[in-house]
């Protein structure tokens, strides 16, 4: 007996896992880091709930990596329930448009809930 697959429904909210890769964090000064970078990171981070984006889970490879992504291409995972692809765009843009995307890149992977584990 095997399992019915019928075509994919697009849920609301959309689940994305967002693959955060630092780049040119490695190539800054302490000081740039605190006095710049961070602060607009966790500015942009939290812009995204104003778009509906509910944070779920993360995943920090720093336990047995440093340095460089490598082939992975990501430092961490971040886990969110969206409401819609506007909401992604808006999530990526803020890197843009905050200037963010020059220390880290960031890919959106759109699904869904895994439907043998969550119903």
């Amino acid at each position: 007996m095997g399992i019915k697959h019928d075509v994919p429904k697009i849920p609301s909210p959309l689940r994305v896992m967002i693959k955060f890769e630092s780049t040119g964090w490695f190539n800054t000064s302490a000081e740039e880091r605190s006095e710049t970078i961070l602060p607009n990171l966790n500015e942009a981070l939290e812009s995204w709930k104003e778009n509906g984006a509910e944070l779920i889970g993360t995943i920090d490879r720093d336990i047995f990596t440093a340095g460089l992504a490598g082939d992975e291409g990501w430092h961490a995972v971040l886990l969110y329930n969206v409401p819609d692809l506007q909401a992604v765009t808006a999530m990526t843009h803020s890197f843009r448009s905050s200037g963010l995307d020059r220390y880290f890149r960031l890919e959106a992977i759109i699904g869904r809930p895994f439907f043998l584990l969550e119903k």
